[in-house]
């Protein structure tokens, strides 16, 4: 670790939005910002653009001038980086920064939560997902292939296996339920307006049908406690996958983690951790910052 710089910049960005904070060289938090979707997949240019407007506001709420950013290191995880032509294509960026390291949205994510130590994992659960752990500082990668191929145990795929069950059984194949009524009412009861509508949709669109199935969970609608287990049931494989190859301490993260935790099989609970910090001082750890003690911010 040098002092080359005056200031770290430590920034997550996933598929539905992105977060930045801003450190001195002695870890005091400086300034944060928060912006929209920053995942590769969706377009490494998109995703430059996101990095750039967030490290400008982090600047601007530290009360410095944009200059600042030249005397900046930036520590910058990203969803899809672990895709090594999105890297390599992320790298090509003209980048404002003194200096910057890239990695994936989940390494800053584990390197936060285990406070940069060389053992440990995580279970990312939120519009995507992702187990990623680190083996004598190796890392170890499973799922998080995107919306189309992977991303067990995510908001967007609760959403997609909803919306599913909800045209299903508007057609009479799956029995319907007060959630399968709910979801074909916001659409009409139309299969074809659903049909447009996803069109367009990203998985953020479908991350937000999740939440319709965490409501009716609570209520006991038979078909959403049906994928509420299932997610549950996926996710509980996912970090099995990361304790057969070594990584025995996991800490859940992300936006829809809290909703799936008691959704997991028993034989999992024993390899939860607390984190010690999130995804944005694991960035600035990347960036070759320093953080305050757990206890003072997180």
């Amino acid at each position: 670790m040098t002092d080359a710089f005056d200031y770290y910049l430590g920034i997550d960005g996933g598929g539905t939005g992105s977060r930045g904070r801003l450190r001195s060289k002695d870890g005091t938090l400086l300034g944060e910002a928060a912006g929209g979707p920053a995942n590769t997949r969706l377009g490494v240019v998109q995703s430059q653009m996101q990095v750039d407007r967030i490290a400008r506001e982090a600047i601007k709420a530290a009360g410095l001038p944009e200059a600042a950013l030249r005397k900046t290191s930036a520590g910058i995880g990203l969803a899809g980086l672990h895709i090594l032509a999105d890297k390599e294509a992320f790298l090509e960026w003209e980048h404002p920064f003194g200096a910057i390291q890239i990695s994936s949205d989940a390494h800053v994510a584990c390197l936060g939560a285990h406070q940069g130590a060389r053992d440990g994992g995580i279970m990312i659960i939120g519009t995507g997902s992702c187990g990623y752990g680190l083996v004598s500082g190796h890392s170890v990668n499973v799922g998080g292939w995107g919306f189309t191929l992977s991303d067990l145990a995510s908001a967007a795929q609760v959403g997609l296996s909803a919306l599913r069950y909800a045209i299903a059984a508007l057609d009479g194949i799956y029995e319907v339920s007060p959630m399968t009524d709910q979801i074909m009412f916001r659409f009409s009861d139309s299969q074809e307006e659903m049909v447009l509508w996803t069109a367009s949709a990203t998985p953020a669109h479908y991350g937000e049908f999740a939440k319709l199935v965490v409501e009716y969970a609570d209520r006991d609608d038979p078909v959403a406690v049906k994928l509420m287990s299932q997610c549950g049931s996926e996710a509980s494989a996912i970090m099995r996958a990361l304790a057969w190859r070594g990584i025995n301490d996991i800490t859940l993260m992300g936006s829809f983690a809290e909703k799936i935790e008691p959704w997991l099989e028993a034989d999992v609970n024993a390899l939860l951790v607390d984190g010690k910090h999130d995804a944005q001082d694991g960035a600035i750890l990347l960036a070759g910052g320093r953080l305050p003690p757990p206890t003072m911010e997180h």
